[in-house]
């Protein structure tokens, strides 16, 4: 916890990309996923997904897909 602070307070970015999965009904309540990460991750890519809190139990195969262009960026 630590390095995380002292990362935020240089404003360290991540250097490698980052994909975030977001369900919809998160951003329909006003969570914004993409707007929290792209000040941490400039190489952010950001997906939103129709389904509940497990996504990867509820919409696996999206969530695969995101994982094998993520390893393949």
């Amino acid at each position: 916890m630590l390095h995380d602070q002292a990362d935020r307070n240089a404003c360290t970015a991540l250097t490698m990309p980052v994909t975030v999965i977001q369900q919809d009904w998160g951003a329909a309540l006003g969570y914004n996923a993409s707007a929290l990460w792209s000040a941490w991750a400039p190489k952010l890519r950001h997906i939103t997904l129709n389904s509940g809190h497990f996504m990867a139990e509820e919409n696996p195969e999206a969530v695969s897909q995101a994982q094998r262009e993520l390893m393949q960026s």
